[in-house]
């Protein structure tokens, strides 16, 4: 456990030192929710790769968010991740999203999981407590090359410019204290839409319409907003004439769906385009689990 607790007191750190709206340059890729879902991650590094050449690692990343509660396994799929961010930290960017907060992660799975594996001496809330902390101070948005903005939920109406986010101070242990960042956490895309509503559904947040999303853009200066949140059966959706795309990159959500999972890759030249991995079931293992076709763009609520 005193590993854990080093790992976490460094990677803290290190964060605190990163600004809420990271800068990020090309080629990257994105990712969004994880979920626990430990071996699909391992899945998806061996797909990408870590980039490494002469020691170094050349690809960047940049991960949306929910890396915890729901799956099996969400302290190996965490610690993995900060792992990374310690070993590689200007090419590893680690976003917050809705499930790293104390008031979600107690409930969907991942204090429960901790006190499982950690039952004595109360170490499991000892652990739990202090990966909050470090939760507490994730970055909160990414912008690559300038361009293009990247959030794990949406957008609110309270965002007016990049410096918004910017002034957004951390550590924040309850992002709905913080109006901006509870709506860059848990706002959603919603069709037939004008403006922005409270998100009903979630409790938290705003449904923000297609005229949001391009007044949005046209506001900050950006092309494209990338987001997770959202269950996505083929992985990806788009909304708003392609200036916001949704990516999921939990396949076979809680054993139950067969969705795929999205990996946005970001060119030099800005370009974008999507790797997806299939579903794995245990008929399925060692058998193709890579996929490269893409179907439709709607966007989907599940």
């Amino acid at each position: 456990m005193q590993e854990l607790l080093t790992i976490l007191n460094e990677a803290k750190k290190l964060f605190l030192t990163e600004p809420t709206l990271l800068e990020v340059e090309v080629p990257c890729v994105v990712i969004g929710d994880i979920h626990g879902q430990y071996e699909d991650l391992h899945r998806i590094f061996s797909v990408l790769g870590t980039g490494r050449k002469s020691g170094a690692v050349q690809r960047r990343f940049v991960f949306l968010g929910d890396y915890v509660d729901r799956g099996m396994n969400s302290l190996e799929t965490i610690c993995c991740l900060l792992a990374h961010k310690l070993m590689f930290p200007k090419m590893f960017n680690i976003l917050r999203g809705n499930h790293e907060s104390p008031d979600i992660n107690q409930l969907y799975g991942f204090q429960e999981e901790l006190e499982r594996r950690f039952p004595t001496n109360n170490e499991g809330v000892t652990l739990w407590n202090a990966f909050n902390e470090l939760f507490a101070c994730l970055p909160i948005a990414a912008l690559i090359k300038n361009k293009i903005l990247c959030v794990h939920g949406g957008i609110g109406p309270e965002l007016k410019s990049l410096d918004d986010i910017r002034k957004i101070k951390r550590p924040i242990l309850y992002p709905m204290t913080s109006s901006l960042a509870c709506s860059l956490l848990w706002s959603d895309p919603m069709l037939d839409l004008k403006g922005f509503i409270k998100n009903s559904l979630r409790g938290a947040g705003y449904f923000f319409g297609e005229d949001t999303v391009a007044a949005c853009c046209e506001q900050l200066n950006i092309e494209l907003i990338v987001r997770a949140h959202q269950a996505i059966m083929n992985g990806f959706g788009f909304f708003c004439k392609r200036r916001l795309v949704s990516i999921f990159s939990a396949p076979r959500y809680l054993l139950a769906k067969n969705n795929k999972c999205a990996i946005l890759q970001v060119e030099k030249d800005l370009r974008v385009g999507f790797i997806l991995l299939c579903p794995v079931t245990p008929e399925m293992q060692g058998k193709l689990s890579f996929c490269n076709k893409l179907s439709h763009d709607s966007i989907s609520n599940e």
